[in-house]
């Protein structure tokens, strides 16, 4: 988790110095994605995990027996292949709820120390973001997009609810980065006040002292720390 926090950290550092150039280029790796897919992380990083397609079956995915089929599926391969691993699930909202309904109600076969049951990623990450406009409503974040010309107002409301995934979690990166400039901003300003032989704060540790200082930094720096580290 560490690794991944840092080099999100690298990937804001390398905005702000890409903005810096004055001849920008079609070939800048701005997005955070591109930024992960052409460097590489970690010699360090254990093995992928091994995927398989299994074979699809023709009736509905939505009853229950067919939910309690594909359980039967995951688990008898997942043993066959690492005898004692306790299968992982995860399922679309729908399917989720009858997954966990038949896991409550046959806790001896289903039950949470046979099998885990989650939603997708795509849930999940979207409960994140909802999360996150929760905590941005009413706080001029909205307006601050329309103003910057990032959005329409009505399209800067939907990102409050992440009425679409892509276009919010590409808007918080944006936000992140913009932050980012500005506290870098902030320092350069905060080391200039120092005299020669005075030992200013490193940048790793000011945001911290800032913090106690201003609550409207605090609130900026957490905010550039949730779409940085998923850190709630």
């Amino acid at each position: 988790m560490m690794c991944h926090v840092y080099f999100n950290f690298r990937w804001l550092e390398h905005v702000r110095n890409e903005l810096e150039v004055d001849d920008l280029s079609q070939d800048m790796m701005l997005p955070l994605a591109a930024f992960h897919a052409n460097h590489h992380i970690s010699d360090n990083l254990p093995p992928l995990d091994t995927g398989t397609l299994l074979p699809l079956f023709q009736e509905h995915a939505k009853s229950a027996a067919m939910i309690r089929h594909s359980m039967d599926v995951v688990r008898d391969a997942v043993h066959f292949l690492n005898p004692g691993q306790i299968p992982v699930v995860a399922f679309d909202q729908p399917l989720y709820t009858l997954a966990k309904q038949i896991q409550w109600n046959c806790p001896n076969t289903y039950g949470e120390n046979h099998l885990v049951i989650m939603v997708g990623g795509l849930h999940i990450e979207m409960a994140a973001l909802k999360s996150i406009g929760d905590w941005l409503e009413d706080s001029g974040w909205t307006t601050a997009l329309v103003q910057s010309n990032v959005a329409s107002a009505g399209t800067a409301d939907s990102f409050l609810k992440a009425a679409h995934a892509s276009r919010t979690r590409h808007t918080h990166q944006v936000t992140a980065a913009a932050l980012y400039i500005l506290m870098d901003t902030v320092y350069k300003d905060y080391l200039a006040t120092f005299d020669q032989g005075t030992d200013p704060l490193a940048f790793d540790i000011w945001p911290a002292q800032r913090e106690l200082e201003s609550h409207q930094f605090q609130y900026s720096s957490h905010l550039c720390k949730i779409t940085r580290e998923g850190n709630f």
